[in-house]
């Protein structure tokens, strides 16, 4: 191997073992970086004042629950400053002897596990330091919470004992629970002073929470003092008064009612609700109240019910023979009326059948009545019963004399009927004679069967009209149907006169119009002819109108509408009267 060769090898080597030795270095120093730390944060630990914290609370002397829950954070701080301390100790130790020994990498293993390990007892520290301070503290909080609760609970003494007289029988509960509270305020002092703050505290919580209970249902109780012994019993006490009243005047109270038991039923509600609320079951003592109010009212109703019913009986059972009386009466004069009319008129109503079933019913009402009046003068029905039947009376009355009524308007209005039917048949006959001389005046050459048959038609119609209306008696329903049957055709008659009359004009005019053309176009010729023929032939004046209509629009369109429109501009309107 030549010089060259050994000199590069040698420098190699040397630059190999120069890279470890810092590497080593480094690592070393890192790792004992970090032990230091670790003594630091040891040291830091160590030298808290757990033990001196202990030591204050010990002279506290605890019992019960705090004691319990001392116990358990002592004991963990013994654990911790006895065993976790020195293994500690040992594993940063045996950390030191391999940083030392070169041994790099169990060396960071080693101060990996101590680092993992002081973590967890610092975390124990720091609970075991809340835990002590927190039994402290609630012996702070204790002291300071005691005399505001005792003014709370003092406050609330000093107002039931001001007010006493507002409780009723309920202060004798109250005073009891306001014993048992102050129990419960002992029973803390007593906790509190010998050494169990968590214990005394929950009791403290405990009776303060029974105090505003308290007072919560003390300003309720008043309330309902008023009314279980104030305005419930007054008002029973007007509905017993209501009731002795109802005896003495002997009225008739309805079977399925039974009073007295109803009344016994709300004393025994009213008893209950003041169980209720002597036992604070303030819930219950509302719904109890609720049910007294509301059978109270109840019978309320129905005293006044009866009552008004009594007045209503008073006010109409007076007047119901006369009011019978004066119904019979009328039914009698319509059965008269209506035999002196059917002398003229044929009634087709069964208007008499219907009076006759009036007079039937009128007996009827006559024997209710005399049960009614006769149960009034016994006190036998309650009166609530002998108003219905009273107000039922009433209406049957006031049906009866409204359907007597109606039957005597229409008795009334059949001469008028009459005399309508007449007037309208002289008219309807009046008005064909002179839709006949009108037709006549316009000289047309003849009249369509159609036409003929309508006119005679209407005339025929009319002249029924005439001997219905003439009859010894007359059926006012066969008139009013012919006047009604006439009027539609006399209106058809009117509108088809109007139709024959200007189609026969129009078709004239048009004719002559077309003369013009009549040498100088063929088709007018010829359109002419037929139109002619319709005319005088046929007397088919409608279809005379057509044709030539048809034709002239050929050689004039327009011409047609235009003559037809200048006719009826200046067409005077028919007058049939």
């Amino acid at each position: 191997m030549s010089s060259t060769y050994i000199i590069i090898l040698v420098v190699v080597l040397v630059a190999i073992l120069l890279g470890f030795y810092i590497f080593a270095m480094v690592m070393r120093k890192k790792t004992e970086n970090r032990i230091l730390d670790l003594e630091e944060r040891k040291e830091n630990l160590f030298d808290l004042p757990v033990q001196e914290e202990i030591d204050s609370i010990k002279k506290m002397h605890l019992v019960g629950q705090s004691q319990t829950i001392f116990r358990e954070w002592n004991q963990k701080w013994i654990d911790l400053s006895s065993n976790s301390f020195a293994d500690l100790e040992n594993h940063i130790f045996e950390a030191e002897d391999l940083n030392d020994s070169f041994h790099f990498f169990r060396a960071r293993e080693s101060v990996a596990d101590s680092e993992g390990q002081i973590e967890v007892m610092e975390e124990e520290v720091e609970a075991i330091r809340v835990g002590i301070a927190k039994l402290t503290e609630q012996e702070k909080r204790n002291s300071n919470k005691i005399q505001e609760s005792l003014d709370l609970y003092e406050a609330l003494r000093n107002d039931i004992t001001d007010n006493a007289a507002s409780y009723g029988s309920v202060i004798t509960e109250i005073e009891k629970q306001l014993d048992n509270i102050e129990t419960e305020f002992s029973q803390f002092v007593t906790l509190n002073s010998t050494g169990d703050p968590i214990e005394a505290a929950e009791v403290l919580e405990t009776a303060e929470e029974h105090t505003i209970a308290l007072r919560a249902i003390t300003e309720h109780i008043p309330a309902y003092i008023d009314q279980i012994e104030k305005e419930l019993p007054k008002q029973y006490e007007e509905l017993e008064e209501a009731y002795n009243k109802f005896k003495e005047a002997e009225y008739a109270l309805p079977t399925s009612i039974d009073v007295e038991e109803r009344m016994i039923s709300i004393t025994e509600t009213l008893q209950n609700s003041q169980e209720l609320l002597e036992k604070f079951e303030l819930e219950q003592v509302e719904n109890e109240i609720n049910v007294a109010q509301g059978k109270i009212e109840e019978l309320y109703s129905i005293f006044e019910r009866e009552y008004g019913a009594r007045r209503n009986v008073e006010k109409r059972s007076g007047v119901l023979k006369e009011y019978i009386e004066h119904t019979r009466q009328n039914n009698k004069n319509l059965l008269l009326e209506i035999d002196h009319v059917t002398q003229s008129y044929v009634l087709s109503g069964n208007e008499k059948g219907y009076v006759r079933g009036y007079q039937e019913h009128l007996e009827a009402l006559d024997e209710e009545v005399d049960q009614v009046l006769e149960d009034i003068a016994n006190n036998t029905a309650p009166y609530s019963q002998l108003s219905r039947k009273v107000n039922s009376v009433v209406e049957a009355l006031e049906d009866i004399e409204k359907n007597q009524l109606k039957i005597s308007n229409l008795l009334v209005g059949l001469k008028d009927e009459e005399k309508a039917a007449q007037e309208i048949a002289d008219r309807f006959d009046s008005e064909l004679r002179t839709i006949k001389r009108y037709v006549e005046k316009k000289n047309l050459p003849g009249l369509p069967k159609d036409y003929l048959d309508l006119f005679f038609m209407t005339g025929d119609r009319v002249q029924t009209l005439f001997k219905e209306l003439n009859k010894v008696r007359i059926n006012i329903d066969t008139i009013n149907h012919l006047v009604d049957v006439s009027t539609e055709d006399m209106h058809v008659l009117k509108e088809a006169t109007d139709n024959l009359v200007d189609h026969a004009i129009l078709a004239e005019q048009l004719m002559q119009y077309a003369n013009r053309y009549k040498t100088t176009d063929e088709r007018v010729a010829v359109g002419i002819s037929r139109a002619l023929h319709l005319f005088e032939s046929n007397q088919n004046y409608n279809s005379s109108f057509d044709e030539i209509r048809k034709t002239l629009e050929l050689v004039e369109p327009g011409a047609a509408e235009r003559i037809s429109r200048v006719y009826f501009k200046d067409k005077p309107k028919a007058d049939y009267r």
